[in-house]
């Protein structure tokens, strides 16, 4: 995702990516949901939180209003309620009909969805890169503690260490050329 197309704070309301979705979109995702079947609250947020790749997870003070707001506007009703208060959501006539109504919202969440799901996965690929590092400094402390290493093999193990450095910030500059030139910035 270019940088222009990446969510801007204007697009997450003036807020941090704490606060993904204004009312208006929280409300169409949250019908978009249950256009998957029916649902209980606590099972929405679960699943906000998910496919928001952890950023954001609604709390129960933000989506029961949300979802009695719904079901008073006729989009959703109560299917069943079970014990203890748990109200089972499912979408009516009327709410898929509003749902075809505000694709525009509804594209506006899918793409900050996918935008989430890009920084997990970028921050994913850099705990991996951590943690292969870590392996390797702890391998190499363990080889110095212990005196394993000739100075041949040390002088080998740093060459190699340097080289892998000069091979990072060469596909570094390839890929930001690269970028540059297919007009991202």
């Amino acid at each position: 995702m270019s940088r222009e197309q990446q969510p801007t704070q204007e697009m997450c309301d003036g807020k941090s990516l704490s606060r993904m979705f204004n009312p208006k979109q929280l409300r169409i995702y949250i019908l978009h949901l249950l256009a998957d079947g029916a649902n209980y609250g606590y099972e929405l947020i679960k699943k906000i939180g998910q496919e928001t790749a952890g950023f954001y997870t609604p709390s129960p003070g933000v989506i029961y209003p949300t979802l009695t707001l719904l079901e008073e506007l006729g989009f959703i009703e109560v299917q069943n309620k079970q014990g203890r208060g748990r109200k089972c959501y499912s979408l009516t006539f009327e709410g898929k009909h509003f749902l075809l109504l505000k694709k525009d919202i509804l594209s506006q969440v899918q793409f900050k969805l996918s935008y989430a799901q890009e920084l997990k996965a970028g921050n994913q690929f850099a705990k991996e890169i951590e943690l292969a590092i870590d392996k390797f400094k702890c391998l190499l402390r363990h080889k110095i503690v212990l005196q394993e290493l000739s100075s041949t093999q040390s002088s080998r193990i740093v060459e190699i260490i340097n080289c892998a450095v000069e091979r990072i910030e060469q596909v570094n500059t390839a890929l930001a050329t690269q970028g540059n030139s297919h007009g991202e910035n």
